[in-house]
């Protein structure tokens, strides 16, 4: 809540305002002067003729820019100057180097024990070509080719006879290099790429192969695969239940079917062996009941043997 009197505005009633106590503005009493800024004047005679304008008339008021746009620069006193420094480094460049050239070259210290010597060249150069000597030119060569024969150079060259005695005769006859060339081009064999190779190889063994193919035989991997699908088959019929085997029972394996028949038969030899000690006709009580014993058990071992000697035999599961 608001403890005091609100304070009136000082522009509106008499001197004091309400505080004052004279009397509160009314609807009837003049508007009093609105309160603006110092630079309100200069911001609304900037807006004159330009929004104002266009809202008023509706034709907008062209004013030109007031900034000003950048001289072009030119650039041709900077481009002179440039020529000119780089031209004045070229030039000392190479004055700077005709005066590394200028320089005499160091000499290399000499003995002064060869000064006096003279050029063998110089002296073999002044003496000029010797003499020729066609009389020793067929020396030795009567029978020069006595020996191995000698394969001969490819080359066009025309061989000088041996009826020629002279050493120094002018060949007339030109060597025609054209058609020498013409006739070791037909027979150069180009060498062959070595991709042309490989697949030249590659079908020699194909072809190889299908020669020593042997038609009719299956070949050892489709071997293979077969003698791995009669296995599986037989895997798979042996684990198939029979349907024969009633309930709570498992058909016997037949190595253990022949195991039990074989222990059987050892079975049935012992308790014959034993009735054949026996009286034929025995007197007592207990030779009586002795051999009727030995006669049941004969009985069960026989009957087993009738048992176990089928194709299926069916045993009970334990549990």
């Amino acid at each position: 809540m608001i403890s005091s009197p609100i304070v009136g505005e000082s522009g509106y009633g008499g001197p004091g305002g309400a505080a004052g106590g004279a009397r509160s503005w009314s609807a009837t009493d003049q508007r009093p002067k609105p309160r603006v800024r110092p630079e309100a004047e200069e911001y609304a005679n900037r807006a004159q003729g330009s929004i104002a304008q266009l809202l008023l008339t509706g034709q907008p008021v062209y004013r030109p820019p007031t900034r000003s746009k950048k001289e072009a620069k030119d650039f041709t006193s900077g481009n002179v100057r440039k020529m000119r420094q780089v031209q004045a480094m070229n030039r000392r460049r190479r004055k700077e180097e005709a005066a590394a050239n200028a320089k005499p070259v160091k000499v290399l210290p000499q003995s002064e024990k060869y000064q006096q010597a003279t050029s063998k060249v110089a002296e073999k150069l002044k003496q000029g070509a010797p003499a020729s000597r066609p009389a020793s030119t067929n020396y030795l060569r009567a029978h020069s080719r006595t020996g191995g024969s000698r394969a001969r150079s490819a080359s066009p060259g025309p061989r000088p006879s041996s009826a020629v005695t002279e050493v120094d005769v002018e060949l007339t006859k030109p060597t025609n290099y054209i058609a020498h060339n013409a006739k070791l081009s037909r027979k150069y064999k180009p060498p062959r790429p070595p991709s042309a190779i490989a697949t030249e190889a590659n079908q020699e063994k194909k072809n190889q192969r299908k020669e020593n193919y042997k038609k009719g035989e299956i070949p050892k991997y489709l071997q293979v695969m077969q003698a791995q699908w009669k296995r599986e088959e037989e895997e798979r019929i042996r684990n198939i239940p029979d349907p024969d085997m009633p309930p709570g029972h498992r058909m016997m394996p037949t190595e253990e079917r022949l195991k039990t028949l074989e222990i059987l038969a050892q079975k049935e030899k012992e308790i014959q062996s034993e009735l054949y000690r026996l009286p034929l006709a025995p007197e007592t009580l207990r030779a009586k009941s002795r051999k009727a014993q030995v006669e049941k058990q004969l009985a069960e071992v026989e009957e087993a043997q009738k048992i176990f000697s089928r194709s299926k035999v069916f045993v009970r599961i334990d549990g």
